[in-house]
């Protein structure tokens, strides 16, 4: 039998028995690390368009926000503006108040207006939702002032920390969810091998069943990708997901019986 590489299952393990038939013979591990590697090639693309949109919020809409937005100065924990009056910011293309920077004690809190965001003389309030708010009172900040230029700046430095963050922390979640999957699926390929008098360890079967979601992950990565509506798409998931563990554990069970062991050479 050939060995199969773990790059190789990314159409492979859409249509072949043999794939399966190595990864239950050839190769070693739980498949943690083949998951990590899919787990990180399959959220690259959705990273891409979340800084796609990133960027297209910077380069585009802030700023037209930022020409109406005043520059404002803290000092001991109080706000002031240039002048004493309210600012109300709408939201583009709407007459619907966005943010509210009043320093003059007419606008106090969010129930006052339908603003997203309201900035007074001692804190920055933020809707959350339709009922609830969050407010961050500024004498726990430093004396500062914040105007165009810091926000620009501001948001240019935190995109180059919060992009490489949000696909690592997407890859680690990823991961971390594909493997619980495979351990509980290893459960059940191990009950369709037993009733076909094969028995193999708990280990290669969470392995297989690591190589059996990669179709799922594929057609996720590419559903999300291009926004296809899929009604159900979690159930459908599943179906496609016990479909491919039942057709792997078959593949396996097709080989002679003296090559059903574990002798293991590649990738864990």
């Amino acid at each position: 039998m050939r060995k199969i590489t773990w790059w190789q299952a990314l159409w492979l393990s859409f249509f072949s028995r043999t794939l399966y038939q190595s990864v239950a013979r050839q190769w070693q591990g739980i498949g943690s690390l083949y998951l990590l590697i899919i787990s990180a090639l399959v959220v690259m693309p959705i990273t891409m368009q979340i800084r796609e949109g990133y960027l297209a919020f910077v380069e585009e809409e802030l700023p037209l926000y930022l020409d109406e937005f005043p520059e404002l100065t803290i000092q001991s924990g109080q706000a002031s503006t240039p002048e004493e009056r309210p600012y109300i910011i709408n939201e583009k293309g709407t007459t619907e108040p966005f943010i509210v920077v009043d320093t003059t004690g007419q606008y106090t809190s969010l129930d006052q207006t339908s603003a997203a965001v309201l900035i007074t003389t001692d804190r920055i309030s933020i809707r959350k939702n339709d009922t609830d708010s969050q407010s961050y009172d500024f004498s726990d900040l430093t004396d500062m002032t914040i105007d165009r230029s810091s926000v620009e700046t501001f948001m240019a430095t935190t995109g180059q920390f919060l992009l490489p963050l949000t696909y690592v922390i997407m890859v680690a979640f990823s991961w971390f969810w594909r493997f619980t999957q495979a351990m509980v699926y290893a459960l059940f390929a191990g009950w369709l091998a037993k009733r076909q008098g094969v028995t193999l360890r708990y280990n290669s079967f969470v392995r297989i069943c690591a190589v059996a979601l990669t179709p799922a992950m594929i057609l996720d990565m590419f559903i999300g990708v291009l926004g296809l509506p899929l009604p159900f798409a979690g159930l459908l998931f599943i179906v496609l997901e016990v479909m491919y563990v039942r057709f792997a554990i078959q593949s396996v069970c097709q080989l002679p019986p003296d090559q059903r062991n574990d002798e293991g050479s590649i990738i864990a």
